[in-house]
């Protein structure tokens, strides 16, 4: 097992930074995303006088 870690360490190493980018990178996005979210369209009935009859 050592000798498979030491044979690919610039892979492993590879992978964690692109790992810790990608994670990076989502949680930036969501928490802007959450910073500029808008309140929700709220949508009424309409009553018109005269309708009733």
């Amino acid at each position: 097992m050592k000798n498979w870690i030491v044979e690919n360490k610039k892979n492993i190493t590879l992978f964690v930074i692109f790992f810790l980018i990608s994670t990076i990178s989502f949680a930036l996005g969501y928490l802007s995303a959450r910073e500029n979210s808008r309140s929700d369209i709220v949508i009424e009935r309409i009553e018109k006088p005269g309708l009733d009859e």
